[in-house]
């Protein structure tokens, strides 16, 4: 007999047949586009889900605005206590769309279950497998190659990512376990995963090598391991022989143009790819030094390859976070609502041409979109 769609993250519980998102057994009231788009998130939790494809899923043949999206995922998070700042559940994606990074159990499945299924095994209904990549640790004693084995993690999720079968932890949701707290095992059952990938950097005479070994959590047993040489081994190649190993052992198949995506190499410039990942290490401190030591890694990954998309996309996130936490204070800057100011006031006033700039360079109507009606004031930062 199948099981009832039931799934568990956090204090909460979402049947997907009645559609009812529940608390210890309290009914949530949510309006039904709101429920639509939690359960799409939910069953695909992990994996971005772009804007245009939540419109066309949830408001199939109807024109609506995008705001309207934006302020359901609004109710939403009010509904979970959530934090778009800091998110628990639903993590926006600048300009793309929406991921859920909370870790997701199918209660159903898991209750009608006789016995675990091995990694790799199919049932009548195929359920999406779910892997998480702990964060490469650092056991060479030296700081400096903290940023290798973020690159590494880092380059391995997004891999991974590309796999419609496969559903991967987000950087976010494993970065707990960033100090090796706990072990692969007892990681993986906390994060519901199927399997569990880690890797530890470690000095040898011919210079750094790369352990890595694939867990599963149910059992503890390795499915998977092997010792990379970084020094002998381009370390773009390093990582995508690392994620064909774990999709083997997995045992999917790649389809479509599924083994382009996982394997691009974005770069052929190994300089290039080390500034990205330099760049990527001092950005997961998101303070405004880090922040600011990583624009000038991603502008040096720009200058080695000009056509290195990554870091492209690394430099303007850094900068959009550095407007959006570290932006001086209000009454520092001329306000005057969506109207610039020119050369001689900005003079007059003793601002900088550049703050002024940056303070006007706001996207109001995405602003408007994300905000609430009622929250919405003139004094109100975008």
């Amino acid at each position: 007999m199948p099981h009832s769609p039931r799934f568990e993250f956090g204090p909460f519980q979402l049947d997907l047949n009645d559609r009812l998102l529940t608390r210890a057994g309290e009914v949530i009231s949510l309006r039904p586009k709101a429920t639509e788009i939690l359960v799409r998130l939910v069953t695909n939790a992990g994996q971005l889900i772009k804007r245009d494809e939540l419109l066309k899923e949830v408001w199939p043949d109807t024109f609506v605005e995008e705001s309207n999206l934006s302020q359901t995922i609004f109710t939403l998070r009010k509904a979970l206590g959530d934090d778009r700042g800091e998110p628990k559940y639903i993590e926006t994606v600048p300009r793309r769309g929406y991921r859920f990074v909370a870790a997701v159990r199918d209660e159903g499945a898991t209750k009608h279950r006789d016995q675990a299924l091995p990694v790799g095994s199919t049932s009548s209904v195929t359920q999406p497998q779910v892997v998480a990549v702990l964060p490469f640790l650092n056991h060479t004693g030296n700081p400096e190659f903290d940023h290798l084995a973020d690159g590494i993690t880092h380059n391995v999720i997004n891999n991974l990512s590309s796999v419609s079968k496969l559903r991967v932890m987000s950087q976010s949701a494993v970065d707990r376990y960033r100090m090796g707290a706990g072990d692969p095992q007892k990681a993986g059952q906390e994060l519901h995963a199927n399997a569990v990938l880690v890797g530890r950097l470690h000095s040898r005479h011919t210079g750094i090598s790369v352990d890595v070994e694939l867990v599963d959590p149910a059992t503890g047993w390795q499915l998977w391991g092997e010792t990379f040489d970084s020094e002998k081994q381009d370390r773009l190649e390093l990582q995508n022989q690392i994620t064909r190993h774990v999709l083997a052992n997995l045992r999917l198949k790649l389809i479509g143009d599924e083994e382009k995506r996982v394997t691009a190499r974005y770069t052929e410039s190994t300089e290039a790819y080390r500034a990205y990942i330099e760049g990527r290490h001092h950005w997961t401190s998101h303070t405004r030094k880090s922040l600011e030591i990583a624009i000038g890694h991603f502008r040096r990954a720009i200058t080695l390859d000009p056509n290195y998309a990554l870091a492209y996309v690394a430099i303007t996130d850094s900068y959009l976070r550095l407007a959006t936490n570290y932006l001086p204070p209000e009454d520092n800057l001329i306000w005057s609502g969506n109207k610039g100011l020119d050369k001689s006031e900005a003079n007059a006033s003793g601002v900088t041409d550049d703050r002024v700039a940056l303070r006007f360079e706001w996207d109001w109507k995405g602003v408007e979109r994300e905000t609430p009606p009622r929250q919405r004031s003139e004094d109100c930062l975008p």
